[in-house]
């Protein structure tokens, strides 16, 4: 299809970049749509098993703290034991459930979702834009 390359002129030249360029950004657009739509399977997956996991980790954690709360009231003093061990046992776990939730927030930021395909076609975008603009 093409001649010699010292035949080339620049019309035919700007042509092939074009061409190629549409090429370029159009295989990339798919790309970004194949990684996006695995993305939300595996997180619509995760997401399923993390509920489950979560449910039933909860109702343990029930149990386990009630049986906490009866053991530390044996230790205590018989006038502050029901109430003080149930006080104890819930804000020491109130403690770490904020923790775990203020250290784990960031990771479900929309900058940490998105495709890295995304990066790519702005980087294709600008480089095109500088070929075509010399």
């Amino acid at each position: 299809m093409h001649t010699d390359k010292k035949e080339r002129t620049l019309g035919t030249l700007l042509n092939d970049l074009a061409r190629q360029s549409s090429d370029l950004i159009r295989q990339e657009t798919k790309l970004a749509i194949v990684e996006m739509s695995e993305r939300k399977s595996e997180a619509k997956q995760n997401l399923t098993a993390l509920a489950t996991g979560a449910g039933l980790l909860i109702v343990g954690l029930i149990y386990i703290l009630d049986a906490v709360v009866y053991g530390l009231a044996e230790l205590l003093p018989p006038d502050y034991s029901p109430w003080l061990a149930a006080l104890i046992v819930g804000i020491f776990t109130s403690a770490i459930g904020y923790m775990l939730v203020v250290m784990n927030k960031s990771n479900l930021a929309p900058e940490n979702l998105a495709p890295r395909t995304a990066d790519s076609l702005q980087r294709n975008k600008k480089m095109v834009e500088e070929k075509l603009n010399g």
